[in-house]
């Protein structure tokens, strides 16, 4: 799977680093690591957002 993802990104330019970054971690997926053999940057897990509910009364 690892070369798929290679190939997609480096050679035929059909996978971004950001859609990439999405199947890290996942079965199917990738890990950190091949992430970074593959982009030669290191993969930063996307920061979540909380989301706060304010209510007034």
């Amino acid at each position: 799977m690892v070369q798929i993802f290679t190939w997609a990104y480096q050679d035929w330019k059909t996978i971004s680093k950001e859609t990439l970054a999405t199947v890290v971690g996942l079965p199917d997926g990738i890990t950190a690591d091949d992430y970074k053999v593959i982009t030669g940057e290191a993969y930063v897990a996307p920061a979540t957002q909380a989301t706060t509910t304010s209510t007034a009364n």
